[in-house]
């Protein structure tokens, strides 16, 4: 009795979901791009990005600030805002309707 051995074709229909296989028997890494580009939902309130800005820009004590970054969330959105021109990262918890419920620097101080 002979035994057939796995081909890369019955490999990569075996553990295509852990490998990435495609149907062609190759096997392509995962793409990291997708999760390196920060997070620009639009479903966030202009008025929660009002209220965040201004927050940040209170608390950091400057002007310079930009959203980098929005997640939206039905009970509170994120917004992280870049502050400054290194864009240091400040995130802020906000409520749809603006009201401001956490502004936190996400910088490591103690290492400044």
């Amino acid at each position: 009795m002979t035994r057939s051995r796995p081909t890369t074709g019955m490999i990569c229909l075996a553990f295509g979901l852990l490998a990435g296989c495609t149907s062609d028997g190759t096997s392509q890494p995962p793409s990291m791009a997708a999760s390196t580009q920060p997070l620009m939902d639009e479903s966030v309130s202009p008025t929660a990005r009002s209220a965040c800005l201004a927050a940040v820009s209170n608390t950091a004590n400057n002007g310079d600030v930009q959203i980098t970054e929005m997640i939206f969330s039905e009970a509170n959105s994120q917004v992280t805002v870049g502050v400054g021109p290194t864009r240091a990262p400040w995130r802020c918890l906000v409520s749809n309707s603006g009201v401001v419920a956490n502004v936190m620097s996400m910088t490591n101080e103690g290492s400044l």
